[in-house]
């Protein structure tokens, strides 16, 4: 609960530390030496789908444009541990050859195999949750007398 001037007392909805290290956890199990044998694109279909659902469901929470920055920043540092570790020999220019400009915002570099993009978080449209309890009941925007 948090103090609102405005409101009073008030639910205040927040991403759980929990749950961000959780995201955080999969993401480094998908990263894993195990794993050096898929290819970029098989790498990104594993994760883009977490990315996405996980962004969507905690897109309404407060400070949620932050964590899911953060959140973008680890999976962009473990795929740049993950792809070091596959290709040991490779310069640092020829890695980042995969950070291409993204097909929705051309001006941004993300990591991109010849068909998939990695999903970023921080692109989907935040916003405050709309509580359907604030808004006043329609029986109580009728005139007239009560029981007539």
């Amino acid at each position: 609960m948090r103090w609102d001037d405005r409101f009073g007392w008030s639910p205040r909805i927040e991403v759980p530390k929990t749950k961000a290290a959780d995201l955080r956890y999969k993401v480094k199990q998908l990263t894993t030496r195990q794993t050096l044998h898929w290819s970029l694109d098989d790498l990104l279909r594993k994760v883009n789908p977490l990315l996405r659902g996980w962004a969507q469901f905690y897109r309404y929470c407060t400070g949620a444009k932050d964590i899911l920055g953060a959140l973008d920043w680890y999976v962009g540092d473990r795929i740049w541990r993950w792809m070091r570790k596959k290709h040991p020999k490779a310069t640092v220019r020829w890695l980042l050859q995969h950070r291409r400009p993204s097909g929705i915002r051309p001006t941004r570099r993300v990591w991109r195999g010849d068909r998939l993009e990695q999903y970023q978080m921080v692109w989907l449209r935040v916003q405050r949750y709309q509580r359907g309890w604030m808004t006043p009941p329609d029986f109580t925007l009728v005139p007239g007398e009560p029981d007539a």
